[in-house]
């Protein structure tokens, strides 16, 4: 069977037809790299999503992983059905990797904090605590453990972010 090879510039396009496909209400920026070694794609966007829900789309247009324990990049094939086609043909995605980050305004860190400080004002040991945004907390009874200032949440931030979102886009 032959294989057919995406580009990154075409990988990058189908990525973003499928983003806009899942969330057609957040505004995504997808940008491919090329360097020496290969190339990655880079995709950008503001609140709307979690980085788990965007992750599970963009992950099958990798090209390649890479095994930490033998320190190798290892490429890789898949099966997808192309625009006009009725089976699916064995394709090589251009991009080694994709790369996802998710940043949040100053608006949803507040609704979000706001919310983190009603459920610390909930439980009886950790009631008088307070949720300030440039803490790191770590092994709270509640089992917080997030920084917003690193880029990245726990699951219960993740669940009540998407909570929101969740309401946000069906209003």
């Amino acid at each position: 069977m032959e294989t057919t090879y995406i580009s990154t510039n075409d990988t990058a396009k189908m990525i973003r037809k499928e983003l806009k496909h899942y969330f057609p209400n957040t505004k995504f920026s997808v940008r491919g790299n090329k360097y020496s070694g290969g190339s990655s794609i880079n995709i950008y966007w503001v609140d709307g999503p979690t980085s788990s829900e965007v992750d599970v789309i963009t992950d099958r247009f990798q090209g390649a992983s890479f095994d930490g324990m033998t320190d190798c990049k290892n490429y890789h094939n898949s099966f997808v059905i192309l625009d006009g086609a009725e089976l699916p043909i064995e394709v090589h995605f251009g991009a080694d990797y994709v790369f996802t980050r998710r940043e949040l305004s100053p608006e949803f860190k507040a609704e979000l904090s706001n919310i983190a400080q009603s459920i610390l004002n909930m439980n009886t040991h950790t009631l008088g605590q307070v949720f300030d945004l440039g803490e790191y907390y770590r092994d709270l009874a509640t089992d917080f453990d997030f920084s917003f200032d690193h880029g990245y949440g726990s699951n219960l931030i993740e669940r009540i972010s998407y909570k929101i979102n969740a309401e946000k886009v069906g209003a």
